[in-house]
C-alpha cells in the first residue's frame, strides 16, 4: 500500500467513526507525526477525500471535515434511491443465483455478529451487486464517491441508535424478489428499504 493510500485510509476512518467531527480542522502537521510520513502523501489523500465530499479546503484557511445537515443527508439518499432503482431496472436479469447466495450468507453472518462493521459490509455487498450489474462504469464511479458519504452517515445512525432495525428483513425480501424474477416487487422493497434507511439517517443528524 502506498503512503498516500495509508494516509487516505487513516483519515477516512477517523472521519467515518466521528473521531474527526463535522467542521473540525484537519492539521497536516499532526497527521504527519501520527503517521510518521511527510505532508506530501497526506495532501494527496486529502485531495481524494475532498473529491468524495467528506472534506473541504479553503484558501488561506486550511482543510476541514465537511459538516452535514439533515438536508444534505436527504439529498444524498435521494440520489442513492434514483441510482439504485435505475441500476436494478437495467441489470435485474443479470444477477445470478450464486451471487444472491453469497449476499445472503454475508447478511446472515452479519446479523449473527451484530456489529456495525459486519452489517455495513454485508449491506454494501448486496447494494454494490445491484450497481455493478447495471454494467455502467460511470455509475460505479458515482456510487464509489457516494458510498463514502453514506458510510459516514450510516455509522452515526448506528451509534445514535436510529439505525433501521428492519434492514435485515428488507434485504431478505429484496433477495427473494430478485430470485422470483419479480421486478415490481423488488423495486418496491428496494424503495421502501432505502427510504427507511434515509429516515433513520436524517434523525441521527437532527440530534446534533
Amino acid at each position: 500500500m502506498s503512503r498516500k493510500d495509508q494516509a487516505y485510509d487513516y483519515i477516512r476512518k477517523k472521519i467515518i467513526t466521528g473521531n474527526l467531527k463535522d467542521g473540525t480542522p484537519i492539521l497536516e502537521n499532526d497527521l504527519s507525526e501520527e503517521l510518521h510520513m511527510s505532508r506530501t502523501p497526506i495532501r494527496e489523500a486529502l485531495r481524494d477525500l475532498e473529491a468524495e465530499g467528506v472534506v473541504v479546503s479553503y484558501a488561506f484557511r486550511g482543510t476541514f471535515v465537511t459538516a452535514l445537515t439533515p438536508y444534505d443527508v436527504e439529498d444524498i439518499f435521494d440520489l442513492r434511491l434514483l441510482f439504485e432503482l435505475w441500476a436494478l431496472d437495467r441489470g435485474f436479469n443479470r444477477i445470478t443465483e450464486e451471487e444472491l447466495d453469497q449476499a445472503t450468507r454475508k447478511l446472515v453472518e452479519a446479523e449473527e455478529a451484530g456489529g456495525w462493521d459486519e452489517e455495513y459490509l454485508a449491506d454494501l455487498c448486496l447494494h454494490n451487486l445491484i450497481i455493478e450489474k447495471s454494467g455502467s462504469r460511470r455509475l460505479v464511479g458515482f456510487m464509489d464517491v457516494l458510498y463514502t458519504q453514506i458510510e459516514r452517515i450510516s455509522y452515526r445512525a448506528f451509534m445514535n441508535k436510529t439505525y433501521n432495525r428492519n434492514s435485515f428483513q428488507e434485504h431478505m425480501e429484496l433477495i427473494d424478489g430478485i430470485r422470483e424474477k419479480n421486478l415490481s416487487k423488488s423495486r418496491e422493497v428496494l424503495s421502501r428499504h432505502l427510504n427507511n434507511v434515509a429516515k433513520a439517517a436524517i434523525e441521527a443528524y437532527k440530534t446534533v
